[in-house]
């Protein structure tokens, strides 16, 4: 048999030396050891997480089976208190004590959006988070191109009702448009001889006494398409009129009209007032039929009232409206540009939103999922389908300080029901307030 000369023998040894190089290269990218790749090597480090609504029993399964992967990453975990949470926030990335990961909202970025890093872009493109969660998501948290934290998890405004309530008046079905709606709740209200309320069909229509009054008044005015502010973000215009068949149309101002109506004892649509307990205790005790509520508020409400027979619908639409209209309100995952250890935060972060990982806390802690497959999944589920199928046509709008803004529609509301101010007043006011807040 013959052999190959020397001179074969070394060529054919350069390129087999070439294929392994370039098949070690190749792997090296998929594996995530070069940049570029989807992935780095988290480098050892203790990860000081501060979280949300859940506690650690939820969490140390995930930080145990990360830790198989990455042994040299320890987790610190405080469960922070929502009332106090931005505050507490704030004073620590000041004093130059950050936490690693935080929890960041999904209104945040306007006002928050220069105290965390963006997602290294070697990590996701933004074409992948865009086919990965739902639209709402790019609205919150990207800005110019840069991803600047990942959802786990969503939530959307849904309707709570009790299904005794709705039985007992021989309502077979939650109402899909505003104008059923307002036909349901009716019959579900009690009043005195006096027309004094003795039991609500809804709670809607004040403001310090029903929960999201500010969420439920920006979706209605989402929903008959008010522009809430103008193109380059420095001015608030859902005052604003539009033409509509030749005419003049202020669809902000009929939104709060509609809204305040509900809370108008001269109104046909009157079902609720300010002189009413809080409308989520209101609903636990049967006082109210129907609330607007997050997904996030079901097992408070669950512990409240263990006997209440809850039924979720999708909030109510316009009839004839050319396309649904959902409130989003949710959390996502970020990393504080003080962090010292941000290529391991990100890293966990992503960890997270793999479709597994997703599953995983969407189901445990009963909301919907962040990632679309997995909102797939959940829409066959008896309450959490109602937010799976909501969070894909929910919507938001760009808010300065959201916590002022809050209170501006909230003092927008009382100025009609207390005040007896005009809507076109009132909306104008508080257009003003919310430009007056966006130049500074």
């Amino acid at each position: 048999m013959r052999i190959f000369n020397k001179e074969i023998n070394n060529v054919t040894l350069i390129i087999i030396g070439a294929i392994i190089v370039i098949v070690l290269l190749v792997s090296s990218v998929f594996l995530g050891v070069l940049p570029g790749s989807k992935s780095q090597k988290a480098p050892p480090a203790t990860l000081e997480f501060w979280g949300l609504f859940d506690d650690s029993s939820v969490w140390q399964p995930i930080f145990d089976e990360y830790r198989k992967t990455y042994s040299g990453t320890f987790f610190k975990y405080t469960q922070m208190e929502p009332a106090t949470y931005e505050q507490k926030l704030i004073e620590a990335l000041a004093s130059g004590e950050s936490p690693d990961i935080i929890m960041f909202h999904s209104s945040w970025l306007p006002k928050h959006g220069n105290k965390v890093s963006p997602l290294p872009e070697t990590a996701m493109t933004l074409r992948d988070f865009q086919e990965t969660f739902p639209d709402v998501a790019t609205i919150d948290f990207v800005s110019n191109g840069k991803i600047y934290a990942l959802p786990v998890w969503t939530d959307v405004l849904s309707m709570f009702y009790n299904k005794d309530l709705f039985n007992a008046a021989g309502i077979a079905e939650p109402p899909k448009t505003w104008e059923d709606f307002i036909e349901v709740v009716q019959k579900l209200t009690g009043k005195d001889k006096s027309g004094n309320l003795i039991k609500s069909g809804a709670a809607i229509g004040a403001a310090d006494n029903v929960d999201n009054a500010a969420d439920i008044l920006s979706l209605l005015m989402l929903q008959t398409g008010t522009k809430m502010i103008s193109d380059y973000g420095m001015e608030a215009v859902f005052d604003d009129a539009i033409m509509v068949g030749g005419v003049n149309y202020k669809p902000g101002e009929s939104a709060l009209r509609f809204y305040t109506d509900f809370a108008n004892p001269k109104s046909s649509a009157y079902v609720w007032n300010d002189k009413l307990t809080n409308s989520f205790d209101a609903f636990a005790s049967g006082q109210a039929a129907v609330v607007f509520d997050y997904a996030v508020n079901i097992p408070r409400l669950r512990q409240k009232a263990p006997n209440l027979r809850l039924g979720v619908a999708s909030i109510p639409q316009l009839s004839g409206g050319s396309k649904t209209v959902n409130y989003a309100d949710f959390w996502g995952y970020s990393v504080p540009a003080a962090s010292k250890n941000s290529v391991s935060a990100w890293e966990f972060i992503i960890f997270l939103t793999s479709a597994d990982k997703n599953r995983y806390f969407a189901n445990t802690v009963s909301r919907p999922a962040a990632r679309r497959d997995i909102l797939n999944e959940q829409k066959s589920l008896p309450e959490l389908g109602v937010f799976a199928e909501s969070v894909l046509s929910a919507t938001n709008w760009y808010q300065t300080d959201p916590a002022a803004i809050e209170n501006i529609f909230k003092d927008m509301i009382n100025a009609v029901v207390l005040g007896n101010i005009k809507p076109a007043n009132a909306i104008s006011a508080a257009a003003a307030r919310v430009s007056s807040l966006m130049r500074k």
